[in-house]
C-alpha cells in the first residue's frame, strides 16, 4: 500500500504546481507509505509519492522515469508478473536501471501503449506523465483493489489515492453529494465513479483516463468481468472434479506469485475462518522451505473471539504466530481515527 498524488494544469497561462501543495497532498496519506517520500515537478505537472517499500527497496524510489526523463510515474500496487514482462522488454532492447516493477510499467507503455494494461497481472493505481506530449494517463486495476480519486476542471485534474489528498488544495470545494449518501445507505458504499462529495469521482475499476494537450480528456473501460451463458452451465453435468481442479490450480498460482515475489518478510492473516485458513495454507506450501508468519486479532469478548481456531491453523502450518489482543477501550479510542481514514 502506497500513496500517490498529483496535479496537471494544461490551461493557457497555467502556473507550475507548487511544491508546498504536493507536500500537503501527500502528507494527507503519509501512513500509506511511511518509508520514503518523493516529488516531481515541471511547468505542467506535479507528482508525489509516499512509498511502502516491498520490491527493490534500494533503487525503486518514486517518482521514477525512463532513461531520458520524458515519462514519469507514481504507482501504488504490485505487478506480480513483472519479471516475465521485464524479460520480454529486454529482448526488445529496453534497458533497466532498477529491479522494480514500477520501471517495468514505464517500459511496457513505451513498448505497447495502452495495451500494456492487458498484460499486467496484479493490482494497481498509477499515473504516467508524458513530458513531450503533455499527456497524463491514469489507470486502475481490473477489480479496483487500489483506489484512485480525481477532481477535474477544464484543462486541469487533481488525483490521489484518497479523497483527503484532494482536499489539501483549498480551491477544491467541500460539498456533500446526496446521491453518494443515498448509495452509501443503500449499498454500504458508493459505486464508482460516484462519491459522497460533489465534483470528486472515483476512477472505476478496469478503466483509465487521459488528459492531453489542449485540455482534451478521455476515459475508457479496458476490462469487464464476463460469465458463460446459463445454457453452457446446464450442459456441464458431472464435471465438478475437473472444475475443482481448475479452481485449485488457479488459487495456488495466485497465492504463490503473491507470496514469493517480495524483498521483505511475508505473512498471512488468520481470522479463524475457512477463507484465510486456505490462503495461509497455500502460502505456506509456496514458501515450504522458509520462514512463514501468521497473525491474528483476538478479542476479550468470547462472542467475537476466534483465537481457538486461529491457533489450530497456526499450529498445523508451523508458522510463527503473532496475536494482537483488542480491548473495548482500544476500539473506542481509535474510532475517530477510523472515521478519518474512511
Amino acid at each position: 500500500m502506497c500513496g500517490i498524488v498529483g496535479m496537471v494544469d494544461l490551461t493557457a497561462g497555467g502556473e507550475p504546481v507548487q511544491v508546498d501543495l504536493l507536500r500537503k497532498m501527500v502528507a494527507a496519506v503519509r501512513y500509506r507509505g511511511p518509508d520514503e517520500f518523493g516529488y516531481y515537478r515541471d511547468a505542467r505537472c506535479g507528482l508525489a509519492s509516499a512509498r511502502l517499500s516491498l520490491i527493490d527497496i534500494e533503487t525503486g524510489q518514486q517518482p521514477l522515469s525512463n532513461e531520458t526523463g520524458s515519462i514519469w510515474i507514481v504507482f501504488n500496487g504490485e505487478i506480480y508478473n513483472y519479471l516475465e514482462l521485464r524479460g520480454e522488454l529486454e529482448e526488445e532492447g529496453h534497458r533497466f536501471r532498477t529491479r522494480s516493477d514500477t520501471e517495468v510499467i514505464v517500459h511496457s507503455f513505451e513498448q505497447w501503449g495502452e495495451g500494456a494494461l492487458d498484460r499486467f497481472n496484479g493490482q494497481w493505481a498509477f499515473a504516467l506523465w508524458d513530458v513531450l506530449a503533455s499527456r497524463l494517463f491514469i489507470a486502475r486495476d481490473p477489480l479496483g483493489i487500489c483506489p484512485l480519486f480525481t477532481y477535474e476542471e477544464p484543462g486541469r485534474i487533481w488525483f490521489g489515492s484518497e479523497m483527503k489528498c484532494l482536499f489539501a488544495d483549498s480551491r477544491i470545494r467541500r460539498q456533500i453529494d446526496p446521491r453518494g449518501l443515498d448509495q452509501t445507505f443503500s449499498y454500504w458504499t458508493t459505486i464508482a465513479p460516484q462519491t459522497c462529495f460533489a465534483g470528486i469521482q472515483e476512477l472505476p475499476p478496469g478503466s483509465f483516463r487521459t488528459l492531453e494537450a489542449g485540455g482534451r480528456s478521455r476515459s475508457r473501460t479496458y476490462w469487464r468481468p464476463t460469465f458463460p451463458p446459463a445454457d453452457e452451465w446446464k450442459s456441464r453435468p458431472g464435471r465438478i472434479d475437473e472444475d475443482s481442479e481448475i479452481v485449485g490450480r488457479t488459487l495456488r498460482n495466485a497465492t504463490a506469485v503473491r507470496t514469493l515475489r517480495s524483498d521483505v518478510p511475508v505473512g498471512s492473516y488468520l481470522s479463524g475462518g475457512l477463507d484465510s485458513a486456505l490462503i495461509a495454507r497455500l502460502g505456506r506450501e509456496a514458501r515450504s522451505g522458509g520462514r512463514f508468519t501468521t497473525f491474528s486479532l483476538c478479542f476479550d469478548e468470547s462472542e467475537f473471539d476466534e483465537s481457538r481456531y486461529q491457533r489450530l491453523v497456526a499450529e498445523s502450518l508451523q508458522s510463527e504466530h503473532i496475536e494482537v489482543r483488542v480491548h473495548r477501550r482500544d476500539i473506542a479510542e481509535i474510532f475517530p481515527e477510523i472515521i478519518r481514514h474512511v
